[in-house]
């Protein structure tokens, strides 16, 4: 009897102590970066945004934001450090509405002091659901909460152990999604007309019985989206905002235009653009009514990802302050965007239908 618990003594000692193992080599290695940067002189390894991303707005040092959906993931932050002498951290939400990005940028202004704000500003993020979505779509709430008293599913995760730290250290050791490459996802892309042209079926009686959306149908969401956005504008005059309007394909524009939801799309930017040129603290950038970039199908994978190229090209502009949309020019400059839509189903798509 008393070898039998002898024996169980040593067998829930052999258990605990390899419980104890496991949890240590996951909070030291911790690829999520739930608890701290990384240790033992490895790279931070940033290529699952929803899983990472609370974890390093909590943990990382950063004293700016790099804000944006999987159009932003392609800008370089080291880029972005060498011109304003900050310390990006890149905030990604795929699809990103303003609800959710905000949900983002409040939690890291609660926990460091920032001076600048570069957003890359989609406009389908002005009329999504003006609610937070985050948790409706299967993103785990224990890696948001400040306790590890829930942190079971992490820190005792078979494929946390066994798949993620080790791709995270061979990532680490071969500079993948690494420093200002962080959610780089572009290595193994087509950018090419006959790829982007893939992700749009084009109707080939497009233009026939076109029924305009109704404006009732989403004034009111659009208005919602741009006071919050406002709010955060308002409640932070110390940190200097610089919005980018990133150039979608005319693919994009095109099919707004089947669809009638043009003057939706162009509503939000009416709506948008003024109000953020109401602040004293933003600058806007506007890129999408550049017919170089949007015309040329080349610069695509799909209807809006554009290649890093066109990343890298927008940040070099507003370094210089080219594409500064302001109160004097903001009337032409829509109007010409209003043209352009135009130009498009009427001429520039039937260059590649």
């Amino acid at each position: 009897m008393t070898s039998k618990k002898t024996a169980l003594k040593r067998i829930a000692i052999v258990i605990i102590g390899e419980l104890i193992l496991v949890a240590a080599v996951v909070w030291l290695l911790d690829p999520f970066y739930q608890y701290h940067e990384p240790f033992f002189g490895l790279e931070a390894v940033l290529n699952d945004r929803e899983n990472q991303m609370a974890g390093t707005i909590r943990n990382f040092r950063y004293d700016s934001l790099l804000v944006g959906s999987s159009v932003a993931e392609n800008f370089d932050t080291e880029q972005l450090n060498e011109a304003y002498g900050c310390n990006a951290l890149k905030v990604i939400r795929a699809s990103g509405s303003m609800a959710d990005l905000l949900y983002y940028v409040e939690m890291a202004e609660e926990r460091r002091q920032l001076g600048n704000i570069f957003w890359c500003l989609d406009i389908f993020a002005m009329n999504a659901s003006p609610e937070v979505q985050l948790f409706e779509e299967g993103i785990p709430r224990y890696l948001y909460t400040e306790t590890p008293l829930d942190d079971l599913p992490y820190l005792y995760n078979k494929e946390i152990l066994l798949e993620k730290i080790p791709a995270m250290i061979v990532s680490s050791v071969k500079g993948i999604n690494t420093g200002g490459a962080a959610y780089y996802w572009a290595a193994d892309k087509n950018f090419s007309a006959e790829g982007a042209m893939r992700w749009y079926d084009r109707p080939q009686d497009a233009g026939q019985d076109i029924v305009k959306k109704d404006p009732e149908l989403y004034r009111e969401t659009v208005r919602e989206n741009v006071n919050k956005l406002a709010g955060q504008l308002a409640a932070h005059p110390e940190i200097q905002y610089r919005f980018l309007v990133p150039p979608y394909s005319m693919l994009w524009w095109d099919c707004a235009w089947v669809n009638g939801e043009d003057e939706e799309r162009l509503y939000i930017l009416e709506e948008t653009l003024t109000m953020l040129l109401s602040f004293d603290n933003v600058e806007v950038y506007y890129f999408q009514n550049d017919r170089d970039i949007i015309c040329n199908l080349d610069n695509y994978m799909d209807m809006i990802h554009y290649s890093p190229e066109i990343n890298r090209y927008m940040l070099e502009q507003m370094q210089t302050g080219n594409y500064r949309l302001t109160g004097e020019n903001r009337e032409a400059v829509l109007e010409d965007m209003r043209d352009l839509v135009r130009e498009i189903h009427e001429k520039e798509i039937y260059r590649y239908y």
